[in-house]
């Protein structure tokens, strides 16, 4: 099924694949009346398209990395050393040069083998460009980007309907939502494919997690995966959530997939 016609404009006029995921999380929980999520694809799956550093006070930077299909992952660094704004916008226009094009995980270990090498191979502005690339790029892959919305709802469902659900299994679903990477690492585990995953009850690897249903379904911008999906009781409007959930990731897939 496909979503609402004015749900599609709204997800073909989003600026980036970020803006698209926030419409898609709320989309989910209003018609879903669950708890519901949008994943990014993982950062380092992507290719480098523009890579941007700006100055914070403190000495601290901003650095907004843009990559394949508009995706757009940032962190604030803190560098041992300080740099002024031209040398920030000198050391972007430089990894901008090297590197655009090239996947994330390569950009990020030719850094590191650039850091290795004999400084005197290079100039100190080089230099320090690396060090802030190999800052930026650390642990960008652990941080995925996640849409959450419908938390409320969640707890309405609990409250009324489930008083058996224990409040260290509340803690364990809500501390989830927190620390989002948990949230992908359960999808990681129970998603082997493209297309549609539904966990219920008892299939739960978790015992916190077995009062529970999972949905979720994949898109793909053609060369990376992302999920949508929904948590919620065990007792939920399942053709609802389905025909929802694989239609608002198909849209998303149509939106950002190469176009023949």
């Amino acid at each position: 099924s496909r979503p609402a016609p004015q749900v599609e404009a709204r997800l073909r006029r989003a600026g980036t694949l970020d803006d698209m995921l926030a419409d898609v999380s709320q989309e989910a929980a209003r018609v879903c009346q669950q708890l519901s999520f949008a994943i990014a694809p993982a950062a380092e799956t992507g290719n480098l398209e523009h890579l941007d550093f700006v100055p914070l006070d403190g000495g601290k930077i901003l650095v907004v990395v843009v990559s394949t299909g508009g995706h757009v992952s940032h962190k604030v660094i803190e560098p041992a050393e300080p740099y002024g704004f031209p040398e920030l916008q000198q050391a972007a226009n430089y990894l901008n040069s090297e590197f655009r094009g090239q996947p994330l995980l390569a950009v990020r270990q030719a850094v590191m083998a650039r850091l290795g090498e004999e400084q005197s191979l290079y100039d100190e502005l080089m230099g320090r460009a690396l060090r802030l690339a190999n800052t930026t790029f650390e642990d960008m892959a652990s941080r995925p980007t996640v849409f959450i919305q419908g938390t409320s709802r969640l707890l309405d469902d609990i409250a009324g309907e489930s008083p058996e659900v224990t409040l260290e299994t509340l803690r364990t679903l809500l501390g989830m939502m927190e620390e989002k990477t948990r949230l992908v690492r359960l999808l990681d585990d129970y998603m082997s494919g493209d297309g549609l995953t539904i966990v219920i009850g008892s299939e739960h690897h978790s015992p916190d997690l077995q009062r529970f249903t999972l949905i979720a379904s994949t898109y793909s911008d053609g060369h990376r995966t992302g999920a949508v999906g929904v948590i919620g009781p065990t007792r939920m409007r399942y053709s609802r959530v389905i025909n929802a959930v694989e239609g608002l990731s198909k849209a998303i897939s149509r939106k950002v997939a190469p176009k023949p």
